[in-house]
């Protein structure tokens, strides 16, 4: 055989072998169609109709099932990923995957591990749009200090989120003692959030800080908020080493606190304090021995903040120079007096002491407990808002004056110790 006629036998059993796979392959499709049909007549699941799939697919999130560690299972809001739901169920059959995009609510909750994997910045797009106008249920997990481009997306729906948990479980891989600001925005900030109903952050431990601010911020932007859960284990304060001076309202009357703001701070510089009487500021100068010189505190003796609370904290702060006390209960400013004058210890250093009292009155042997602490330890005394004293304080008081002692008791117009005509004022 020549050559040409191998070369003419070859060119048709191409087009023999090209011919028989289009027949092949229309084989295989009308195949296929037919097991559909099969699968529509035998199958019950197949049979029914749209809406009743979408509820079979919804109720198998399970809200509540928190499924252990590799499981691949349905979790509380469904991950960003090919081997969950509902990207799992695109991949199933044609059926599953019309019935899937047909169902905004299985593409209303989503929730994203970080550091998350690439390419999910361009899925969040096309999942937010598979959500239609439904409200949105969005967490963040695992180290939230790598939040990246995801979360611009995220906000950029910020007007369809009702429910938002930020969760931070995971400490520092490096075991670094540092501790990493949480930045939850990143370079875009919600415009609003009308929609949003219920706002968690969580942290497990100390390894991450997030920032009071952008909770604030969060809240400003949420009108119709209902709920907003905030916990933190194992919190570790944030250290200011040159803050020198906090005050809490305004000085010139008794000073409130911020509960939450003394036990997150850790102020080894600070000198002067205005702050009502608490465990937190009790736990906030044991935290940060600060060599404090002045001291305001209001408070004393309401509630369970009796003077006991008040002498350890004094305990603490040896360097104090000047101690401002508003509205004390009789008991408790009773007991202060009495460890001033027995105690030379506590506060050696102390140079002024100032009562704003709550009651007007005082009984004779706290003025005298007083009087005694005022001429052993030497120091500025000024009490406003009292009654007039007994006669006899009040001379002890002004031999004081009279030695060189500055001491001021009376109202804010008229000092009892300039003369004796104004005892009666």
């Amino acid at each position: 055989m020549s050559a040409q006629q191998l070369r003419t036998q070859i060119e048709e059993l191409s087009s023999e072998i090209a011919l028989q796979k289009k027949l092949l392959k229309k084989l295989e499709q009308d195949k296929s169609i037919a097991q559909g049909q099969l699968n529509a007549v035998v199958d019950p699941v197949a049979r029914l109709p749209l809406e009743i799939s979408s509820e079979i697919f919804l109720q198998c999130l399970v809200p509540d099932y928190t499924p252990p560690q590799g499981d691949r299972s349905l979790r509380p809001r469904p991950m960003a990923g090919a081997h969950y739901p509902p990207m799992l169920l695109l991949n199933v059959c044609n059926a599953w995957s019309a019935i899937a995009l047909f169902t905004p609510a299985l593409w209303s909750a989503i929730q994203i591990d970080f550091p998350c994997a690439e390419g999910l910045t361009q899925l969040l797009p096309i999942w937010f749009q598979r959500a239609g106008n439904r409200s949105l249920s969005v967490s963040l997990r695992r180290d939230v200090a790598n939040l990246n481009d995801p979360v611009a997306e995220i906000w950029r729906h910020g007007g369809q989120i009702k429910d938002l948990d930020i969760y931070n479980d995971a400490s520092d891989k490096y075991g670094s003692s540092d501790t990493k600001i949480v930045d939850f925005f990143g370079y875009t900030t919600p415009e609003s959030l009308p929609l949003l109903h219920t706002l968690k952050i969580r942290i497990w431990d100390g390894s991450r800080l997030f920032l009071g601010v952008q909770i604030l911020e969060l809240l400003r932007l949420s009108p119709n908020i209902m709920e907003c859960f905030s916990i933190a284990w194992s919190f570790r304060p944030t250290l200011l080493p040159t803050l020198r001076q906090l005050t809490f309202g305004d000085a010139a009357y008794s000073p409130d606190s911020d509960e939450f703001l003394l036990n997150c701070l850790t102020l080894p510089a600070l000198e002067v304090l205005h702050a009502a009487i608490s465990d937190r500021l009790h736990d906030l100068l044991k935290r940060s021995s600060p060599s404090l010189r002045e001291l305001s505190v209001g408070q004393l003796g309401r509630e369970d903040y009796p003077y006991s609370l008040l002498q350890e904290c004094l305990q603490l702060i040896p360097t104090l120079l000047r101690l401002t006390v508003w509205d004390p209960r009789l008991g408790p400013l009773a007991e202060l007096f009495a460890a001033l004058a027995d105690s030379p210890s506590l506060l050696p250093n102390l140079r002024s002491l100032t009562i704003h009292p709550w009651s007007r009155s005082i009984s004779d042997s706290a003025w005298w407990t007083l009087l005694r602490a005022v001429r052993s330890r030497r120091i500025q005394l000024r009490i406003l808002k009292f009654e007039v004293p007994p006669a006899d304080v009040l001379a002890a008081f002004r031999e004081l004056v009279v030695d060189g002692g500055e001491i001021y008791i009376g109202t804010q117009k008229c000092n009892f110790l300039d003369s004796p005509s104004e005892e009666a004022t």
